[in-house]
């Protein structure tokens, strides 16, 4: 597996748990590309860390428009 296959199938399984509503898996997977962000900077693959932050923060923002949606 590669970064690139990594990040797809990341990318994918956000889309997946926010349409299906689970606040708890989108924060798992939050946490991960969070991880996948820091070992990426610490290879110095600035890049490649930029794109994880990006989508670790997408699973942040979906999360909390569930959260949104629940408070009304």
């Amino acid at each position: 597996m590669d970064t690139e296959q990594l990040y797809t199938y990341l990318e994918r399984s956000i889309t997946e748990r926010h349409l299906a509503g689970d606040k708890a898996q989108l924060a798992k997977l939050q946490t991960t590309c969070g991880v996948v962000m820091a070992a990426a900077n610490d290879a110095g693959a600035a890049a490649l860390a930029k794109r994880f932050q990006i989508l670790a923060a997408r699973a942040a923002n979906l999360a909390e428009k569930l959260t949104d949606k629940g408070a009304r």
